[in-house]
């Protein structure tokens, strides 16, 4: 919990960690994403196999493959390690990254939906995220369907979306603001 601090208060109702299957879901994106880089350099070496130096080229074929497996695993490996995620009875609170970290937090008084996502690509890979949308209608970097924030490959996602629910209903009900 060194990345951000407690408000006065403030007290931590649930700590999450992501699926394990996230690290399937990063993997199987960043693998289609560097396959097409990849094609390229296949493309190039194919017709050469054709010509007097079949091992050689068919040995850098080989490596380019390698390649392409081992960089999206490592990427996968490191982003989940880096994603977390906090709620409290002020805040939901994400950490995310790749080589660094961004840590966010949202108000529960400025939430208003939480929508479940199942794309195909997460029902590919066995997960179920969360997208956290605000009043304030802030679109974040990276976001998808308009959330200002995000909880990847939540293992129970409709409960987790209830306590939520209904820690910003008894947040807005100590403030007096309407919902």
């Amino acid at each position: 919990m060194s990345y951000f601090n407690l408000l006065e208060g403030e007290q931590i109702v649930e700590e999450i960690s992501p699926s394990i299957f996230l690290r399937r879901y990063f993997f199987v994106s960043w693998f289609f994403a560097t396959f097409i880089f990849f094609v390229m350099g296949y493309a190039i070496l194919i017709p050469m196999l054709m010509f007097e130096y079949n091992t050689i080229f068919l040995l850098a074929l080989f490596v380019l493959f390698i390649i392409n497996m081992a960089i999206p695993f490592i990427f996968a490996k490191i982003a989940y390690s880096k994603f977390h995620y906090w709620i409290t009875n002020k805040r939901v609170i994400t950490k995310s990254g790749l080589i660094g970290y961004r840590v966010t937090s949202i108000p529960l008084e400025r939430i208003s939906d939480i929508v479940i996502s199942r794309t195909f690509l997460e029902t590919l890979c066995g997960i179920s995220s969360l997208h956290i949308q605000s009043f304030a209608g802030q679109i974040t970097r990276g976001s998808r369907i308009g959330s200002e924030g995000q909880l990847l490959a939540i293992t129970n996602p409709e409960s987790t979306q209830n306590k939520i629910l209904n820690l910003v209903k008894e947040k807005r009900r100590e403030e007096n603001l309407s919902f």
